[in-house]
């Protein structure tokens, strides 16, 4: 049977291909893979190697027509562990955003979806039997009016649905957000910004219902090379069950162009959230962290982000370095983190049709009740080739180690992965966890 919210997905895929099949562009993708790992399970004891068999089919889908845009990307992956370290995996893959404007520059009706998978425990290793199916769905519309040439007034009333395949945290959110920003000069705005949203939880008993109150002043606009938001104010939640909880918020985004061909974004929060909100947060804007450093959870948290990275992109050289900093404080669980992460990337093209890359990073993690510490070291290596404009071999290899305070988490892996690829596909995309 097909789950309530894979249904919803398929909702959206239809919303997405309901236009006329002229203003439509499908670009399907194949592939297949084999990995070698010397431990499959990544266990710190009795380590077995495993060759895993990897199929792959996949499409990005863009819709212009008139007043519908849309754009969809999916996937579904296959992985067969030849010496059963686990059983068959099927891995299925959604991001699809899609607008109707109704009214001209006045109503647009939104809809998104995004199915995907996240550890269940966020510090146990990324293996199948720690994964989940996770999916996001929401739709609602977004009313713009201006009341004068320097006055815009927004409303976007919303419906989220969240599903998870292990937690018991499913919920419904339903929320208001109203925001008035005012054109203080032609590079910069200024506003106000509310919202109101209730969280309904499935299994109520388990996890109380609340409501979130947030009134923000908001800064906004343009330089000669950035971009920038600013938002300082205040954020009410009222619990089932538990004692009320009230603190200050607040947010930069940054974006600054250093050179035509090279940029850094920065992101800083203080917020009183839930963990779905924050996994929506990731899916529509990647700048705001890593999910994965976020443990899923139905409680209230406190989450202190600082975010910076920086890309370079020039002819025959991409650049992708990233720095985190991630402070998780739960108002009932036990699960307050502290997570520092460094990561960088880089590919370099050595001739039209050959290029290598390579790429790192190092985590760490501190749970603040437990006092357990987790350190993770990766390190990764590829080289690609174009056999024809579409079709695309790639090489991969990985070394990659754990320590813990928790001697069961530890563990050392290799592998190494070769895949060949047909059409539309990121061929270190076929085999899930670090590539």
């Amino acid at each position: 049977m097909i789950c309530r919210q894979l249904r919803l997905a398929i909702v959206t895929g239809l919303f997405v291909g309901s236009s006329a099949f002229a203003a439509i562009e499908v670009t399907p993708g194949v592939g297949a893979g084999l990995e070698y790992t010397d431990n499959a399970k990544l266990s710190s004891k009795n380590e077995d190697d495993d060759v895993i068999a990897v199929g792959y089919v996949g499409a990005e889908i863009d819709v212009v027509d008139g007043p519908l845009t849309a754009n969809a990307t999916t996937s579904l992956t296959y992985e067969d562990y030849t010496d059963d370290s686990f059983s068959d995996q099927y891995y299925f893959n959604l991001s699809a955003d899609a607008g109707w404007e109704m009214i001209r520059d006045r109503l647009t009706w939104q809809v998104q979806n995004f199915f995907t998978q996240q550890r269940e425990d966020s510090l146990d290793a990324d293996t199948p039997d720690n994964n989940q199916n996770t999916n996001v769905f929401t739709f609602g519309p977004i009313l713009q009016f201006q009341a004068t040439p320097r006055n815009h007034i927004n409303i976007s009333p919303e419906y989220r649905n969240f599903y998870y395949q292990k937690e018991n945290t499913d919920n419904q959110q339903y929320g208001i957000t109203a925001g008035w920003l005012y054109d203080l000069y032609r590079t910069m705005n200024v506003g106000l910004s509310g919202s109101v949203k209730k969280i309904d939880y499935d299994k109520d008993d388990e996890n109380p219902d609340f409501t979130t109150s947030t009134a923000n002043a908001v800064v906004s606009g343009t330089t000669a090379r950035s971009v920038y938001n600013m938002t300082l104010g205040a954020t009410h939640v009222n619990r089932d069950r538990f004692e009320n909880e009230n603190g200050s918020v607040g947010s930069l985004t940054w974006a600054y162009q250093m050179t035509g061909r090279s940029g850094m974004e920065a992101f800083l929060a203080s917020e009183l959230t839930d963990s779905s909100s924050d996994l929506l947060r990731s899916e529509t804007d990647p700048i705001t962290g890593d999910f994965s450093n976020e443990q899923i959870s139905g409680d209230v948290l406190r989450n202190n982000t600082a975010r910076l990275s920086y890309v370079m992109q020039a002819s025959t050289l991409y650049t992708n370095v990233w720095a985190e900093y991630r402070d998780l404080s739960y108002k009932e669980t036990q699960d307050d983190m502290d997570v520092r992460e460094v990561g960088a990337e880089l590919t370099y093209s050595i001739t039209p049709l050959f290029n290598g890359g390579v790429s790192s990073f190092y985590n760490r993690t501190k749970q603040k009740d437990t006092g357990r510490k987790d350190t993770e070291y990766f390190i990764g290596g590829n080289l690609a080739y174009d056999l024809t404009r579409k079709l695309r071999t790639r090489l991969d290899l990985r070394y990659r180690t754990k320590d813990s305070t928790v001697s069961s988490s530890e563990y050392n892996e290799f592998s190494a992965f070769i895949s060949l690829v047909y059409g539309f596909a990121n061929s270190s995309a076929v085999r899930r966890g670090g590539y």
